[in-house]
């Protein structure tokens, strides 16, 4: 049987470019995030897994409804959600990936590498992350243009 898995995952980009690690088990260039492990909600895991992997805190940025209850909390909206098969050396995964713009709050960057987005083809990557990073910078640019983020 396939493991199923939820993710969470941060893209965070600056300067026209952003922030990627090379996965110890995949060899290959990926935005930080990692499972959501018991207990965690998806936010916690982006900013634990972010923090793990870069030394960087982040927060997610996204869509809020506004939506107001005594017992709720509304999150931002992921940025997308991918379903992803991950062949992993010894087994396959499916990852139920939310993705979150991110922005930086805090924390001292350690490890990771900033890749300009023009050379984004031509990174060790999948299809799918370029497509993600294409699209998140041009949300970016499209709709926080001028902001702090």
């Amino acid at each position: 049987m396939v493991k199923k898995c939820v993710v969470a995952s941060g893209v965070l980009i600056r300067d026209d470019r952003v922030l990627m690690v090379k996965h110890r088990r995949l060899g290959v260039y990926l935005y930080p995030g990692g499972h959501v492990e018991e207990g965690e909600t998806p936010i916690e895991t982006l900013v634990r897994e972010f923090e793990e992997e870069t030394g960087l805190v982040v927060e997610p940025i996204g869509y809020v409804h506004g939506i107001k209850d005594d017992n709720v909390v509304e999150r931002p909206l992921p940025f997308v959600i991918l379903e992803e098969v991950v062949q992993y050396p010894e087994e396959v995964h499916i990852h139920f990936d939310l993705i979150y713009l991110v922005r930086e709050v805090g924390g001292v960057l350690r490890s990771g590498m900033w890749i300009d987005i023009s050379d984004i083809d031509s990174i060790e990557t999948y299809p799918n992350v370029r497509n993600v990073i294409k699209l998140a910078t041009r949300a970016i640019n499209t709709l926080y243009r001028g902001k702090n983020v």
